[in-house]
């Protein structure tokens, strides 16, 4: 058997034969979209989780009570008291003898106490008067002066 000679070689058709199919690509851009609002939603609760501890703590803090007790003591007569109580109300009291005390109530964000004591015009040269500021019995701010017309003032935080 002779095989017949070469004769002219058959071009390929153009493009893929008929039963091949090309794959599909697939879509990354719903996969980035997708990761870009999980991170947005992440970040977005992450910051209400964060803003509502602060928001709590702010509400806890401002319900706290603390209980001051105010003093005023002296070698001279009566005297003047000026005093902050809650929600920084200034109440005040004159001619009053010494020794001179009161407990208030201080609540809210700024725990803030202040007294002032000042010794009447017919003091004594040498006279003193003295006011402290106590917390839980412990004494937290004093302050004293001498003189007629002479002021002790005390102030600050107490929460």
């Amino acid at each position: 058997m002779t095989m017949p000679p070469p004769g002219p070689q058959q071009p390929y058709p153009a493009g893929p034969p008929p039963q091949y199919q090309a794959p599909k690509k697939k879509k990354v851009w719903p996969w980035i979209l997708g990761g870009v609002i999980l991170i947005f939603i992440l970040f977005i609760g992450g910051c209400m989780a964060l803003f509502g501890g602060v928001a709590n703590e702010i509400d806890k803090e401002s319900k706290r009570t603390v209980e001051v007790t105010y003093r005023v003591t002296g070698d001279g007569g009566p005297v003047s008291v000026t005093y902050s109580d809650a929600n920084f109300n200034i109440s005040q009291d004159t001619e009053v003898p010494l020794p001179w005390e009161k407990e208030v109530t201080i609540d809210g964000l700024g725990k803030t106490a202040s007294l002032t004591a000042t010794n009447n015009f017919q003091a004594a040269t040498g006279s003193t008067v003295t006011c402290e500021i106590l917390v839980d019995g412990a004494v937290k701010y004093t302050n004293t002066a001498s003189g007629p017309a002479a002021s002790a003032s005390c102030s600050g935080d107490v929460g």
